[in-house]
């Protein structure tokens, strides 16, 4: 019995010696699929595992899962990526937004009626494209540049070299198949495997078009198995495949066209499916919190039969030091080179000379401006960045991949109301990009109220200094009739019709981000064709009042407005001094004390104006705004009342007042303001507008005998305006229902119910 002891106790050990190896080296893969912000869940579920010990050795990630996953394998712990999606910067990238710090007005246009515009290609036969994106990529594009490029350095762009081995699969359209990235830049195979249709735009990896990683394999479990064989696999999954189309579901055909059926299962036997079930809808990812929570409560639930079946423990304090010592060795991200792809040579040189190197070393932080400045440009359809790293200079080569935008634009729009307001509006663009951006721009109104036509050109210059030029000409309308007939009423003719003409130039620097400096000369004419009062027919004449003059303007502006009408965040400051000269002619109509008599008279006058439209708390639905102007004007009379107050300075402070003549509300000197409550629903979509404003004009021009013309007391009378409305922001453009208050009409109350934007062309004296 003793000579059989000593085997018996040395197997016993042989196989404790096993076990203990096979405990230490159990490798776990964590599997993650696709589902837009439903895919946040991973987050949880990657939380849940490290609170636990249990460790995760591989990733294979698809779509979002491979945004999550990637970040892992950069070296990010749970508890940072949650921060990092909670962020303000992450909720605007995926809305596809730009941060309001580097949203450049210089190069925004002036805001006009437009709510759809098609692009086309001449040179390919009119070649009408539709838009492949709802969501601009820019943001994201460059901030996964900066926080991927060291990693990728560090790893020598070998996937398996990251934090954790990791795999990207994304889908190449131009083969039609799955692709499994296992080398290659980070940022740019994550950006492959999420660029879900019409959600972000595609981009070329290697000359093939690559789209969002689920189309073809949604949850990688194959590719976890195939590349890296671990022992134990996690998957965690928020998808499956959708039913088959019915004969009018037209989103859900185009589905069934695009996307492959995906196996949502683990091909080993070691393995278990975490499915959490989330409230959060594919792209909504204003909270961040509760997808969070759903996954890592789905994940604990199921954390029995893990632990069961992984017995290897990781704890957070040797985590924490291996990702600090992994990070630590990323090389700090310093540009060398920089080129430019998909451009000509004057082209380029455009982009060139207005990325500022200076004598500093360029980094991100100070690239960023001039990057956003050159998204910004009308002519750039899509900037795209990639960082390489060259070892030998400790620099990172900076290729930026720059697609033109379509040679003509067509803009289709205006203003439909239940009020006799409605106006359409066209618009054509056709740009030139050269040396300089440039477009030539022709811009019409059509309607009974208002209508108008524009043609100018605007070139902006590569100068250090952003300046551009704009000559243009415009000619427009206003019509302010006193009521529309039907077959049963008198026909009334227009108590008020304004047209302008004028040509001249625009010229206007940069003043940072959001600044812009103008200055203007114009020549023009008006012809203001009026009644001296409400009581005539149609058998009566007008009044006619030409001026022809001439006009210098210096404005200095600041603005960040989310919106060109019904803002509720952000803020304008405009101050501007004007200089009118030119000459009056007025000829008699026939409600004239003098009908025979023309007056001819020279006049000269300086306008100083300062108008400040700021809101607050950004945040939250409560939102608060107010809006003050002073207007300062040495105006002299004209003829006659009714000219002078057309040619007075209006406080117009909501969209609706824009569009009444109220004499009440002009004047060569005011002071005026408002304040605004608005509550803000549904992201943003729906808001209840409420504002009030008083008008107080300072030595006003008043009415005497014959229509004639004198100053007012100062501070005699004050006026007031009040405006609720409900508004819906369609994907199309604002859908609101008006209730008004303005004293000094005959009927002070009205309403409307509204779909477009109320925005005229410029004046000659704005």
């Amino acid at each position: 019995m003793q000579r059989i002891a000593f085997p018996v106790r040395f197997i016993h050990t042989l196989i404790l010696l096993c076990c203990i190896n096979l405990v230490q080296g159990q490798r776990v893969g964590l599997v993650l699929s696709g589902g837009g912000a439903t895919g946040l869940t991973h987050i949880g579920v990657m939380k849940a595992l490290e609170e636990n010990g249990v460790p995760i050795d591989y990733i294979t990630g698809s779509s979002m899962g491979a945004l999550v996953g990637g970040l892992y394998a950069a070296g990010w712990s749970p508890t940072e990526i949650d921060s990092l999606f909670r962020t303000e910067i992450f909720k605007i990238m995926a809305d596809g937004g730009i941060e309001p710090a580097y949203q450049y007005y210089f190069k925004q246009d002036a805001p006009d009626a437009s709510l759809i515009s098609l692009r086309l290609d001449l040179d390919t036969t009119l070649q009408y494209s539709l838009p492949t994106n709802l969501r601009e990529p820019a943001l994201i594009d460059y901030e996964q540049m900066t926080q991927f490029g060291p990693v990728s350095a560090l790893s020598g762009y070998d996937l398996d070299s990251l934090f954790v081995p990791y795999r990207c699969v994304a889908s190449d359209i131009t083969d039609q198949r799955s692709v499994v990235f296992s080398k290659g830049d980070l940022a740019q195979v994550i950006r492959a495997s999420m660029s879900y249709p019409f959600y972000f735009k595609p981009i070329r990896v290697n000359g093939h078009l690559m789209m969002d990683g689920g189309l073809y394999n949604n949850f990688p479990s194959d590719v976890m198995y195939a590349d890296f064989l671990p022992d134990f696999i996690v998957g965690s999954n928020v998808s499956y495949n959708s039913p088959p189309p019915s004969e009018d579901d037209l989103l859900g055909q185009l589905r069934a066209m695009m996307q492959e059926r995906t196996r949502y299962e683990i091909q080993c036997e070691n393995g278990v499916i975490v499915e959490p079930q989330t409230a959060t809808s594919l792209f909504d990812f204003s909270d961040a919190a509760l997808p969070i929570a759903d996954g890592y409560a789905a994940a604990m639930k199921r954390m029995p039969e893990i632990l069961a079946q992984v017995q290897r423990r990781v704890s957070p304090k040797e985590l924490a030091a291996r990702r600090s010592a992994f990070k630590a060795r990323a090389p700090k991200m310093v540009f060398g080179d920089v080129r430019i792809n998909g451009l000509t040579r004057s082209q380029a040189l455009y982009v060139e000379k207005s990325l500022d190197r200076g004598a500093e070393q360029l980094t991100p932080e100070k690239l960023k401006p001039d990057y956003f400045r050159l998204v910004a440009d009308r002519n750039i359809a899509m900037l795209y960045p990639k960082a390489t790293y060259r070892p030998e200079r400790q620099r990172f080569d900076l290729d930026l991949h720059v697609k033109t935008q379509k040679d003509l634009e067509v803009r289709f729009g205006g203003m439909f109301s239940s009020r006799p307001i409605n106006t359409g509006m066209v618009g054509l663009r056709y740009n030139l990009f050269g040396r300089s951006s440039a477009h030539v721009e022709a811009l019409s109104y059509f309607g009974k109220f208002y209508a108008a036509g524009q043609v100018k050109l605007r070139a902006y210059l590569s100068t250090k200094a952003p300046i551009y030029f704009e000559p243009l000409f415009t000619l427009h309308r206003w019509d302010h009739f006193r009521s529309f007939s039907t077959f049963f009423d008198e026909v009334k003719p227009s108590f008020v019709v304004i047209r302008e003409a004028y040509g001249g130039m625009n010229a206007g620097m940069g003043l940072d981000n959001k600044g812009l400096l103008r200055y203007d000369i114009k020549y023009g004419e008006t012809l203001d064709r009026y009644y001296q009062g409400i009581e005539f027919t149609g058998q009566d004449t007008s009044d006619a009042t030409t001026f022809r003059h001439w006009t210098t303007g210096l404005m200095i502006e600041r603005n960040t407005l989310n919106r060109k009408q019904h803002p509720n965040a952000g803020e304008s400051l405009v101050a501007s001094l004007r200089y009118v000269s030119g000459d009056e002619i007025t000829d008699p109509g026939s409600t004239s004390q003098n009908k025979s008599i023309t007056y001819k008279t020279p006049h000269a006058w300086a306008v100083a104006k300062v108008t400040l439209d700021k809101y607050f708390l950004r945040r939250g639905i409560f939102k608060f705004g107010f809006l003050a102007e002073g207007v300062y004007s040495t105006m002299p009379a004209f003829q006659n009342y009714t000219a002078s107050i057309i040619r007075s300075p209006a406080y117009q402070p909501t969209p609706e007042s824009r569009t009444y003549f109220i004499e009440q509300f002009r004047s060569p000197k005011y002071v005026a303001g408002g304040v605004r409550t608005i509550i803000a629903v549904a992201r943003n979509k729906f808001d209840l507008r409420l504002e009030g404003h008083v008008f107080q004009p300072y030595e006003p021009f008043v009415r005497t005998e014959q229509n004639a013309t004198e100053l007012g007391a100062a501070f005699n009378k004050r006026y007031y305006i009040g405006s609720g409305s409900l508004i819906y922001q369609s994907p199309v453009g604002p859908v609101w229902f008006n209730l008004s208050y303005f004293e000094g009409l005959r009927d002070p109350w009205a309403w409307s119910l509204n779909f477009g934007y109320i925005l005229f062309n410029q004046k000659a004296q704005e």
